[in-house]
Protein backbone atom coordinates (compact mmCIF):
# COMPACT_ATOMS: atom_id res chain seq x y z
CA UNK A 1 0.00 0.00 0.00
CA UNK A 2 2.98 2.53 1.03
CA UNK A 3 4.48 1.74 -2.48
CA UNK A 4 1.04 2.49 -4.45
CA UNK A 5 0.54 6.23 -2.28
CA UNK A 6 4.41 6.86 -3.22
CA UNK A 7 3.56 6.28 -6.90
CA UNK A 8 0.28 7.87 -6.72
CA UNK A 9 2.16 11.40 -5.17
CA UNK A 10 4.82 11.05 -8.19
CA UNK A 11 2.20 10.64 -10.48
CA UNK A 12 0.47 13.51 -9.14
CA UNK A 13 3.72 15.50 -9.37
CA UNK A 14 4.61 15.37 -12.49
CA UNK A 15 1.14 15.76 -13.26
CA UNK A 16 0.92 18.91 -12.01
CA UNK A 17 4.33 20.42 -13.06
CA UNK A 18 2.82 21.32 -16.38
CA UNK A 19 -0.20 23.12 -15.08
CA UNK A 20 1.69 25.76 -13.33
CA UNK A 21 1.38 29.42 -14.03
CA UNK A 22 3.27 32.54 -13.76
CA UNK A 23 3.09 34.27 -10.45
CA UNK A 24 3.96 37.87 -11.60
CA UNK A 25 1.86 39.54 -14.45
CA UNK A 26 4.81 40.42 -18.00
CA UNK A 27 6.70 42.91 -17.74
CA UNK A 28 5.20 46.45 -19.36
CA UNK A 29 6.43 47.48 -22.44
CA UNK A 30 8.09 50.81 -22.52
CA UNK A 31 7.84 51.78 -26.62
CA UNK A 32 5.68 55.19 -27.25
CA UNK A 33 2.31 54.36 -28.10
CA UNK A 34 3.14 56.56 -30.86
CA UNK A 35 5.57 53.84 -32.53
CA UNK A 36 3.46 50.92 -32.07
CA UNK A 37 0.40 48.51 -33.39
CA UNK A 38 -0.81 46.65 -30.62
CA UNK A 39 -2.62 43.42 -31.09
CA UNK A 40 -2.72 42.47 -27.26
CA UNK A 41 -1.29 44.59 -24.12
CA UNK A 42 -3.18 46.71 -21.35
CA UNK A 43 -0.46 49.14 -21.87
CA UNK A 44 -1.26 50.56 -25.08
CA UNK A 45 -4.80 50.63 -27.39
CA UNK A 46 -5.07 47.76 -29.55
CA UNK A 47 -5.97 47.19 -32.88
CA UNK A 48 -9.36 45.02 -33.48
CA UNK A 49 -8.04 40.92 -33.92
CA UNK A 50 -11.25 39.23 -34.78
CA UNK A 51 -9.84 35.73 -33.26
CA UNK A 52 -7.43 34.61 -31.28
CA UNK A 53 -8.04 31.22 -31.89
CA UNK A 54 -9.00 30.16 -35.74
CA UNK A 55 -11.52 27.27 -35.91
CA UNK A 56 -8.23 25.49 -37.51
CA UNK A 57 -6.22 25.81 -34.54
CA UNK A 58 -5.25 22.87 -32.62
CA UNK A 59 -5.19 23.82 -29.16
CA UNK A 60 -7.28 25.63 -26.50
CA UNK A 61 -7.28 29.15 -25.10
CA UNK A 62 -8.22 30.46 -22.11
CA UNK A 63 -8.22 34.45 -20.92
CA UNK A 64 -6.67 34.28 -17.42
CA UNK A 65 -5.49 37.36 -15.06
CA UNK A 66 -1.89 37.27 -13.59
CA UNK A 67 -1.24 39.53 -10.83
CA UNK A 68 -4.16 41.16 -12.27
CA UNK A 69 -3.06 41.82 -16.05
CA UNK A 70 -4.94 39.93 -18.82
CA UNK A 71 -3.14 37.55 -20.22
CA UNK A 72 -3.98 34.64 -22.86
CA UNK A 73 -3.21 31.39 -21.89
CA UNK A 74 -2.79 28.60 -24.56
CA UNK A 75 -2.70 24.79 -23.63
CA UNK A 76 -3.18 21.51 -25.02
CA UNK A 77 -1.64 23.10 -28.08
CA UNK A 78 -0.06 22.63 -31.19
CA UNK A 79 -0.65 25.83 -32.62
CA UNK A 80 -2.85 28.86 -33.18
CA UNK A 81 -4.04 30.53 -35.58
CA UNK A 82 -4.59 34.28 -34.48
CA UNK A 83 -6.23 36.83 -37.45
CA UNK A 84 -7.09 40.14 -37.24
CA UNK A 85 -9.93 39.65 -39.99
CA UNK A 86 -10.65 40.96 -43.57
CA UNK A 87 -11.08 44.42 -42.44
CA UNK A 88 -8.67 44.28 -40.17
CA UNK A 89 -5.39 43.40 -41.81
CA UNK A 90 -2.41 45.25 -39.94
CA UNK A 91 0.06 47.56 -41.96
CA UNK A 92 3.78 46.98 -40.70
CA UNK A 93 5.53 48.04 -43.45
CA UNK A 94 6.18 50.98 -41.09
CA UNK A 95 7.15 48.73 -38.48
CA UNK A 96 10.70 47.90 -37.64
CA UNK A 97 10.00 45.12 -35.13
CA UNK A 98 7.67 42.50 -33.67
CA UNK A 99 7.24 41.94 -29.88
CA UNK A 100 5.57 39.50 -27.74
CA UNK A 101 6.26 38.65 -23.99
CA UNK A 102 5.97 34.42 -23.79
CA UNK A 103 6.06 32.00 -20.34
CA UNK A 104 5.97 28.27 -20.49
CA UNK A 105 6.42 25.50 -17.77
CA UNK A 106 8.26 23.51 -20.98
CA UNK A 107 11.35 23.64 -22.48
CA UNK A 108 10.11 22.26 -25.96
CA UNK A 109 10.20 24.52 -28.83
CA UNK A 110 8.34 27.52 -29.76
CA UNK A 111 7.58 28.89 -33.40
CA UNK A 112 6.57 32.58 -34.27
CA UNK A 113 4.88 32.58 -37.59
CA UNK A 114 3.80 35.95 -39.73
CA UNK A 115 1.45 35.64 -42.52
CA UNK A 116 0.83 38.52 -44.82
CA UNK A 117 -1.26 38.31 -47.84
CA UNK A 118 -0.09 40.28 -50.50
CA UNK A 119 -1.32 43.65 -52.24
CA UNK A 120 -4.50 41.54 -53.43
CA UNK A 121 -5.13 41.54 -49.64
CA UNK A 122 -6.55 37.66 -49.94
CA UNK A 123 -5.61 33.96 -49.20
CA UNK A 124 -4.19 32.01 -52.10
CA UNK A 125 -4.16 35.18 -54.27
CA UNK A 126 -0.89 33.78 -55.50
CA UNK A 127 1.23 36.71 -53.55
CA UNK A 128 0.83 35.54 -49.86
CA UNK A 129 4.16 35.27 -47.84
CA UNK A 130 5.30 34.14 -44.45
CA UNK A 131 7.85 33.07 -42.43
CA UNK A 132 8.33 31.41 -39.08
CA UNK A 133 10.94 31.43 -36.56
CA UNK A 134 12.02 28.93 -34.22
CA UNK A 135 13.43 29.00 -30.58
CA UNK A 136 14.64 25.12 -30.08
CA UNK A 137 14.79 25.26 -25.99
CA UNK A 138 12.97 27.98 -24.31
CA UNK A 139 13.37 29.13 -20.91
CA UNK A 140 10.64 27.58 -18.60
CA UNK A 141 9.34 29.39 -15.62
CA UNK A 142 9.85 33.06 -16.34
CA UNK A 143 8.70 35.67 -18.92
CA UNK A 144 10.19 35.91 -21.89
CA UNK A 145 10.66 39.05 -24.46
CA UNK A 146 10.50 37.97 -27.68
CA UNK A 147 12.03 41.37 -29.47
CA UNK A 148 12.25 40.55 -33.06
CA UNK A 149 13.62 42.76 -35.51
CA UNK A 150 11.13 41.91 -38.83
CA UNK A 151 14.11 41.83 -40.90
CA UNK A 152 14.49 38.39 -39.34
CA UNK A 153 11.67 37.18 -40.96
CA UNK A 154 13.21 36.65 -44.17
CA UNK A 155 10.47 35.62 -46.36
CA UNK A 156 8.18 38.22 -45.39
CA UNK A 157 8.69 40.25 -48.07
CA UNK A 158 5.96 42.14 -47.85
CA UNK A 159 3.87 43.77 -44.13
CA UNK A 160 1.04 45.81 -45.30
CA UNK A 161 -1.57 43.01 -44.96
CA UNK A 162 -0.58 41.11 -42.20
CA UNK A 163 -3.05 38.66 -41.86
CA UNK A 164 -2.06 36.09 -39.59
CA UNK A 165 -0.03 35.31 -36.54
CA UNK A 166 0.52 31.57 -35.63
CA UNK A 167 2.46 30.58 -32.19
CA UNK A 168 2.96 26.72 -32.20
CA UNK A 169 4.54 24.89 -28.80
CA UNK A 170 4.36 20.91 -30.50
CA UNK A 171 3.28 18.16 -28.24
CA UNK A 172 0.22 19.95 -27.05
CA UNK A 173 2.21 22.58 -25.02
CA UNK A 174 1.25 25.43 -22.32
CA UNK A 175 2.10 28.83 -23.14
CA UNK A 176 1.49 32.42 -21.54
CA UNK A 177 1.47 34.96 -23.98
CA UNK A 178 1.33 38.99 -23.30
CA UNK A 179 2.06 42.29 -24.81
CA UNK A 180 1.98 40.89 -28.72
CA UNK A 181 2.66 44.10 -30.79
CA UNK A 182 4.78 45.81 -33.95
CA UNK A 183 6.89 48.86 -33.44
CA UNK A 184 8.87 51.27 -35.40
CA UNK A 185 11.94 51.39 -33.78
CA UNK A 186 13.09 55.37 -33.67
CA UNK A 187 16.80 55.78 -33.45
CA UNK A 188 18.58 58.68 -31.79
CA UNK A 189 19.99 61.27 -34.83
CA UNK A 190 23.64 60.95 -35.79
CA UNK A 191 25.94 63.53 -35.32
CA UNK A 192 27.58 64.57 -38.48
Amino acid sequence: MKQFITFLILVFSISYGYTQEPAVAAPDPTQDQADVISMFSSVYTDVTVDTWLTAWSVGQLDDVQIAGNDTKKYYTLDFAGIEPGAANMIDASGMSHFSLDMWTPEGNEFKIKLVDFGADGAWGGGDDVEHEIIYAAPATGTWISYDIPLSDFTGLTTRSHIAQLILSKPTSGTIFVDNIYFYNEVLPPTEP
